[in-house]
């Protein structure tokens, strides 16, 4: 998991970025939601709060009345200490269990969305800070024109926070919002992609390769697409080998010469590879419908490729092949098969799915009980580059990920092993840097 801390001084636009980030796959802890969390009628703090500074500051129904406590502290340094002095030790330990939650969850980035991060915090606890940054004179018009507040009251606030030029050098990334919303949401982008691959690589060591097999173009994207994009921009060497070019199917319902069906899935899982960051694409030329569990030509081409690249982590089917398609049982055969006899020292990992997402997405699924599940793998990240690769697939009917419940499966794609084990991954390549 990495720990992306996300600040910015009043009304520089730190809630757009947030939301983009959110948007396209971070987990968000948003420091101010957690101070209301805090601050409900009834708790610790609230009583605290109420102790220092009277019961002006709350409101009929005993809630805080948040506009006089910050006209209170905004005018009155030691008053802002003291009020810091109770919230902050609070909103701290509720952070650290939104953190350790997501962590047990396998999420891969976490945003903690704090404004006071400089002022407060230490910014070495994070792996990466990313500061929102606008000019002064902008944000004094944005508190007075979009929030309503008096330019003494706007100029009160700004002046409370540590000035942004102190914060720039010491951030890791530094998106200036002085422009409009799409420059802002294209710089905010550019630093969304260096965060995700600064998250993915950290688990991966260098020179590791990755290899899935699957019988038709189309299973790569539909069963691992997001965990392929994620290792390719981890830094991995994604390949792809395919026992099929599909040509015994239709294009959109309409029967067609199977050389040009072929010709068209090929190019089409080409154009996929690309979306997914692969490095090459490997055909073992079978006929697609025909696939043999038991024809040791296709156990010998899946050995053959074993031997030719040394994978360290293998995707293939389970042996319910996901769907029970004849051809998806013969390619986990042969994988399993040539693995085992090969005595490589990586993994082989079997695509699957929770009999819960099961239930809402598909019948034609096979599920799993949670029991057998070992992987987790995080793809949220990834979901345009899924997306894309499904949308590659253009002559065939796929699922529809942009909606419930297909749209879970742009978050999480998950994984069986072929040995048991009690151990849980949040990562293909986890524990691999102490055995190489």
């Amino acid at each position: 998991m990495l720990n992306v801390g996300l600040t910015g001084n009043i009304a520089a636009g730190k809630s757009t970025v947030v939301d983009h980030f959110a948007r396209w796959g971070a987990t968000v802890i948003d420091a101010d939601a957690l101070v209301r969390e805090i601050q409900v009628p009834g708790s610790p703090v609230l009583h605290a709060i109420r102790e220092r500074f009277g019961e002006d500051v709350l409101l009929p129904d005993g809630t805080l009345d948040r506009p006089t406590l910050r006209g209170i502290v905004t005018a009155d340094a030691e008053a802002l200490a003291s009020l810091n002095t109770i919230v902050h030790p609070a909103v701290g330990r509720r952070r650290a269990e939104r953190l350790a939650a997501a962590d047990a969850n396998g999420d891969l980035v976490v945003i903690s969305d704090i404004p006071l991060l400089f002022e407060a915090l230490d910014p070495a606890d994070f792996d990466l800070v990313v500061l929102v940054d606008a000019p002064e004179a902008s944000r004094r018009t944005r508190l007075i024109e979009t929030r309503g507040l008096k330019a003494e009251e706007a100029d009160q606030l700004i002046a409370v926070q540590m000035p942004a030029g102190v914060k720039r050098p010491r951030s890791s990334f530094v998106i200036d919002n002085a422009g409009s919303l799409e420059d802002v949401e294209g710089m905010a982008w550019a630093v969304w992609c260096a965060i995700r691959r600064e998250a993915a690589a950290r688990p991966v060591p260098d020179g590791s390769t990755l290899l899935a097999m699957f019988a038709h173009p189309d299973d790569e994207a539909i069963a691992a697409g997001g965990t392929l994009a994620r290792y390719a921009d981890a830094g991995a060497d994604v390949h792809l080998w395919c026992a099929t070019h599909g040509e015994s199917g239709t294009l959109n319902g309409a029967k067609v010469a199977e050389n040009k069906i072929g010709e068209v899935r090929r190019m089409e899982l080409e154009q996929s590879a690309n979306a997914l960051g692969i490095s090459a694409v490997h055909y073992g030329g079978f006929p697609d419908g025909g696939l043999d569990p038991t024809d040791r030509r296709g156990r010998a081409a899946v050995a053959e490729t074993l031997r030719r690249l040394r994978p360290d982590v293998v995707l293939t089917f389970g042996e319910d092949g996901v769907t029970g398609h004849p051809d998806h049982l013969a390619v986990h055969t042969w994988v399993t098969e040539a693995w085992r006899e090969s005595n490589m020292s990586g993994r082989l990992f079997y695509v699957t799915y929770p009999e819960d997402i099961v239930k809402a997405v598909s019948t034609s699924l096979a599920g799993r009980p949670e029991s057998e599940i070992v992987a987790r793998i995080d793809i949220r990240p990834w979901h345009r580059s899924k997306r894309a690769a499904v949308d590659a697939h253009a002559s065939q009917s796929l699922p529809a990920l942009d909606r419930p419940p297909g749209d879970a499966l742009l978050d999480r794609e998950w994984f069986m092993l072929s040995e048991p084990t009690l151990q849980r991954f949040t990562d293909l390549f986890q524990n691999m840097l102490d055995t190489r």
